[in-house]
């Protein structure tokens, strides 16, 4: 397999490289963030070629697919604006980067099997239970510029021929390892840990997130690769979507601690959906497996582990 990742110096691309079969031979595109020449260092893997490319740039973009030669039998991609509340703010910048990135990578250097990481956001405004069969009309310009990726890489596919296959995953989110401090697994915990006690929700705290543990996601992603030959969305959530508050009292349990929760405000992305679609665990053999409680469990050891003095529970926990 000579797979293509972009976004590989994000929270799930640092995954992806690490659980992704060693004899596979991956390019691991990355532009701003740095560090993942060290990363791929430090973690011996040797099956992987991290390359620099901005993806809205068309040069840099032919010299990607000139520096990787032939065809890659698949690309995930991962790039995207990681910060679906900002999109309010940055409208422009949100389209650049979660669409016209993703056409300039399908007109210059397309994969024959493309796994695109869309959103569950693309279901925004909708209540209960939804799929890839109900009808979208998004309002959060993140959520839109996911569906518009969507509607091109299916163009590209079925229209303009350069892609065989397709596979757009509609993603609920993940947690874990890696993930950036401003997420709000890692940047409570880490509170908490501090010895902070008080956390403020925007909202009532009533809303819904739907993620799994980062191994599952990837797990699922890599199962997705190999799907040379579909051509279909998929939502892939974990199916026991938790409230912000419940989010909260499970890291407060994790690490033993009193905490009280102030609401104020609102959410630009408020959330009351779930998915009904059952194509990952029917067509692709994906269920994710490990519970929030004990993902938490792991997130906390290895945020010990990287020194942030989050390895020890707080009073009335086990040590």
């Amino acid at each position: 397999m000579r797979l293509l990742v972009t976004g590989a110096s994000g929270f799930i691309g640092h995954n992806v490289l690490l659980r992704a079969p060693r004899e596979w031979e991956i390019v691991a595109v990355y532009n701003s963030t740095p560090g993942l020449e060290q990363f791929v260092k430090a973690h011996r893997l040797t099956n992987v070629r991290p390359m620099r490319c901005d993806l809205l740039n068309e040069a840099d973009v032919k010299q990607l697919a000139r520096a990787i030669g032939a065809q890659p039998d698949a690309l995930l991609y991962l790039a995207a604006n990681g910060d679906p509340a900002a999109s309010a703010e940055r409208v422009r910048w949100d389209l650049e980067s979660n669409t016209v990135a993703l056409v300039t990578c399908l007109e210059q250097c397309p994969a024959s099997h493309v796994v695109y990481v869309s959103s569950g956001a693309v279901y925004d405004g909708l209540r209960g239970a939804v799929s890839p069969a109900t009808p979208v009309s998004p309002r959060l310009p993140y959520a839109i510029s996911k569906l518009a990726s969507e509607h091109y890489l299916r163009f590209f596919a079925e229209h303009k021929g350069t892609v065989e296959s397709y596979i757009n995953v509609r993603f609920f989110g993940a947690y874990g390892p890696y993930e950036a401090p401003r997420k709000i697994t890692t940047r409570w915990l880490q509170g908490m840990a501090a010895g902070q006690r008080e956390f403020v929700v925007r909202g009532d705290g009533n809303n819904l997130i739907d993620f799994m543990y980062v191994d599952d996601a990837v797990d699922g992603f890599l199962a997705l690769v190999k799907g040379k030959g579909e051509k279909r969305t998929v939502d892939f959530a974990s199916g026991a979507p938790l409230s912000v508050n419940d989010v909260v009292r499970a890291m407060a349990r994790n690490l033993g601690v009193d905490v009280t929760v102030r609401h104020e405000g609102h959410v630009p992305e408020y959330i009351e959906f779930r998915s009904s679609d059952r194509t990952m665990p029917e067509r692709f053999g994906v269920t994710p497996s490990v519970a929030f409680d004990a993902g938490l469990e792991r997130l906390r050891a290895h945020l010990g582990e990287q020194g942030s003095g989050i390895g020890d529970r707080g009073p009335g926990g086990q040590g």
